[in-house]
C-alpha cells in the first residue's frame, strides 16, 4: 500500500538514522520520523514521500520512551540547531553508543570490537566556542538565527543553550544594533549582510565579531563596531569578511579588520593556540582536551617515534604528539591553516615538528618514496574520510600504530574496513560526545599492524 501525504498512521520506532531521527516501518515501507525514540509507538502524519524516502512528523506519542524529556529551548521544535534536546542526556549517550556500534558493523563489517563507553560531559550545555548566525528579516525586523530544519526560513533567537551567557547577551544586542542602523540585507540575491560569526576564547573569554557580507552592508561600520566594543569589554576585535559565493560556505577569502584584533588565543592545556576567524579549532574545548589526550595515550609513545599527522589543520593535535614523540610531520591542504600551525608551534616553543602544505593523499606517498617510514600515523580527516591513496600509503609502510580521529562514523567504518583488509587490527574505539544535544559523535580509534600486535 502506498503511503499518502497528509494521511496519519501508527508506527513503531525500531531504530535511528545517522542524524538521530526515529526509523520504523508502515506496511513494509521505511519511514523517518524526527523526534521519535526507539521503542515508542507514534501517530505520524506523512509529510513527504519522494524517491522511496518517506518522512513523517509526530502528531501524538502513544507510548513514550522513559528517556523522553521536555526540551529546554523554547524554539527547539522549529530551530535546526540541535536535534536531541527531547532526549535525556543519559539516553543521548546510549543513542550515540548504538550509532557507533551499528555503523561499524553495518558498513565496516566490524563486530566484537573493544568499544568503550561514550565520554559525555558533566554539564552538556554552553560548550560552543564559535557560532555563525544567519541574518534575515522576519516580520519586517532584522533577526539573527539558525535555519529551520530542512528549510531556509530563519528561527529568530536560536538555541542559545549551546553558547555562553556572554554570547547570548551579545546576540540580543547585535539584533538591536542591526535594526537601529537599518543595515542592507537582501534575501532575494543574498546581497548585503549575510551572516555574523562569533568566536569566543574558552580560556580568556575574549570574543571576535565578524560580519560576513556580499558587497557593502553599511557605510557606518566604524560606528557599529565602536558601539559593540563600548558595550562589551570582552569583544576585542571586529572584522568584515567578504563572501560573494552563492553557496553554503560561510567565509569568503577576503577579510579586513575594522576594529581591535583579528586574532585571539585559546588554550588546550598545556598549549596556547592563536586563532583567526578562518582557523579550524574544535568547537568544544572540554571534550577536545579529552580527545587529544586519548589520542596521545593510544599512540603509545616511547619518545623514539616519527609520526605523520595527516589532515593536521592548525596543528592542534600535532603539538600534543610532538610533546611525546621524537619527530612530527603535519600535512594540511589549507595554506592559512599551515601558517597557523607554524605560528602555534612557535608560540609553544615546539622544535621537533614541521608542517607540509598539500593534500595528505598526495604528500603521504611522496614521503614514503623518500624513505620516511613513520612508526605512528595519526589521521583526523574531514567528514568525507580518508582518501584511498592515503590509506594505500599507510598499508605500504605498515606503521606499528594508526590512530584515527573521526567526526563521521560512516566514513570511519569504511576506512577501517579497508585497513583491516590490509593487515590491521582494531584494538580500541573511544567515542567522545563533542556535540551534546545533537546526533554527532566523534571517535578515536587505535589500529595495530597484525605483525606488531604483540607490541601494540
Amino acid at each position: 500500500m502506498t503511503l499518502v501525504n497528509g494521511k496519519q498512521y501508527k508506527i513503531d520506532i525500531t531504530g535511528y538514522t545517522h542524524d538521530g531521527a526515529g526509523v520504523g516501518r508502515i506496511n513494509g515501507q521505511v519511514v523517518f520520523v524526527p523526534g521519535a525514540l526507539r521503542g515508542e509507538e507514534i501517530l505520524v502524519e506523512i509529510v513527504s514521500a519522494k524517491k522511496g524516502i518517506v518522512r513523517g512528523k509526530t502528531i501524538e506519542v502513544i507510548t513514550s520512551h522513559p528517556g523522553r524529556v521536555e526540551p529546554e529551548c523554547p524554539v527547539y521544535s522549529s530551530c535546526g540547531g540541535c536535534r536531541l534536546q527531547h532526549v535525556s542526556y543519559t539516553e543521548q549517550l546510549k543513542i550515540k553508543d548504538n550509532l557507533v556500534r551499528d555503523t561499524l558493523k553495518r558498513i565496516g563489517g566490524l563486530d566484537d570490537l573493544n568499544i568503550q563507553p561514550v565520554w559525555g560531559m558533566e554539564h552538556p550545555w554552553g560548550y560552543r566556542n564559535k557560532g555563525h548566525f544567519h541574518v534575515g528579516i522576519v516580520d519586517n525586523k532584522i533577526v539573527l538565527g539558525f535555519y529551520e530544519e530542512e528549510s531556509h526560513d530563519i528561527t529568530p533567537q536560536p538555541c542559545r543553550f549551546l553558547f555562553s551567557k556572554e554570547i547570548n547577551k551579545l546576540l540580543s544586542f547585535l539584533e538591536e544594533l542591526l535594526n537601529k542602523y537599518k543595515l542592507n540585507i537582501n534575501a532575494r540575491d543574498s546581497s548585503g549582510l549575510r551572516w555574523i560569526m562569533l568566536r569566543e576564547s574558552h580560556s580568556s573569554g575574549e570574543i571576535i565579531v565578524t560580519f560576513i557580507s556580499k558587497g557593502e552592508f553599511s557605510s557606518e561600520k566604524e560606528a557599529i563596531s565602536q558601539e559593540i566594543c563600548r558595550n562589551f569589554s570582552r569583544v576585542v576585535g571586529v572584522c568584515l569578511n567578504y563572501n560573494e559565493k552563492m553557496s553554503g560556505q560561510v567565509l569568503g577569502e577576503r577579510t579586513k579588520k575594522i576594529r581591535g584584533k583579528d586574532r585571539i588565543e585559546d588554550r588546550l592545556d598545556p598549549f596556547i593556540y592563536s586563532l583567526s576567524i578562518h582557523s579550524f579549532f574544535q568547537i568544544n574545548n572540554i571534550q577536545a582536551q579529552k580527545l587529544y589526550e586519548k589520542t596521545v595515550k593510544l599512540a603509545g609513545f616511547t619518545g623514539t617515534e616519527t609520526v605523520i599527522d595527516a589532515y593536521c589543520g592548525t596543528g592542534s593535535i600535532s603539538l600534543f604528539l610532538a610533546k611525546k614523540a621524537k619527530k612530527v610531520i603535519g600535512i594540511e591542504v589549507v595554506k592559512e591553516a599551515v601558517e597557523d600551525a607554524w605560528r602555534n608551534a612557535g608560540l609553544n616553543n615546539i622544535q621537533n615538528i614541521e608542517f607540509l602544505k598539500g593534500e595528505a593523499e598526495k604528500i603521504m606517498p611522496i614521503l614514503v618514496r623518500k624513505g620516511i617510514r613513520p612508526n605512528v600515523v595519526v589521521v583526523d580527516p574531514p567528514r568525507r574520510g580518508c582518501g584511498k591513496a592515503l590509506l594505500e600509503s599507510i598499508l605500504e609502510v605498515m606503521p606499528e600504530r594508526v590512530v584515527y580521529v573521526s567526526c563521521n562514523p560512516a566514513t570511519l567504518a569504511r576506512d577501517l574496513k579497508h585497513l583491516v583488509a590490509g593487515g590491521y587490527e582494531v584494538r580500541e574505539v573511544q567515542p567522545v560526545d563533542m556535540f551534546p544535544q545533537t546526533a554527532h559523535v566523534e571517535c578515536v580509534v587505535l589500529m595495530c599492524a597484525s605483525s606488531e600486535a604483540g607490541k601494540c
